[in-house]
């Protein structure tokens, strides 16, 4: 047993070591967001959620790829003529793959902007009522800065596809706190 320990923490090592020659990081990552599902005939304010999830980063020089899995819980507070009435609320297993560009580039800072696609896989629904697509296609834009190995980003994404008749593409604010473990 002490062996395999010996070994198992010899290899973790040259691993590191190895990825720091490589152009490619993996972290994980977590944030806040700010939703807005708006809906005819009923006044929506956009509400706060989370979003958890692990990413991966390709450098390619000043240019990058950064695919990530998230897991995401979005909500927009319904407002009726006395007060709050409720929360249109979902969850989904997101998949953004951006595409993205370091602006500035110095040893331990990097200020950086991105954009791409968001494959979301709806796992929880807004309510029975609704018939919601399981998947669906969103856009994200956005700016980053890196410090050393810790990440930090604020984006704008915006559904490409109604959820259903009376309700639109959701819009959110994400804010994202991120470390890049190798």
């Amino acid at each position: 047993m002490k062996k395999i320990v010996v070994l198992a923490l010899f290899s973790l090592i040259g691993l590191a070591t190895m990825a720091q020659s490589l152009p490619i990081n993996f972290g994980i990552h977590a944030g806040w967001n700010d939703t807005k599902i708006s809906a005819k005939h009923l006044k929506v304010d956009s509400h706060g959620g989370y979003m958890i999830g692990a990413f991966a980063r390709i450098n390619l020089g000043s240019i990058y790829l950064e695919p990530a899995l998230n897991f995401a819980h979005k909500e927009s507070k319904i407002n009726g003529e006395i007060g709050s009435i409720g929360k249109f609320k979902y969850s989904s297993i997101d998949i953004p793959v951006m595409v993205g560009y370091n602006i500035l580039k110095l040893p331990v800072f990097k200020l950086r902007g991105f954009a791409g696609p968001v494959a979301s896989f709806v796992t929880k629904d807004l309510k029975k009522d609704f018939n919601t697509d399981k998947m669906m296609w969103n856009g994200k834009i956005g700016a980053g800065v890196d410090v050393w190995k810790v990440t930090f980003d604020i984006d704008y994404e915006f559904g490409l596809k109604k959820f259903g008749d009376d309700i639109k593409a959701p819009k959110s604010w994400n804010l994202t706190l991120g470390f890049k473990i190798i």
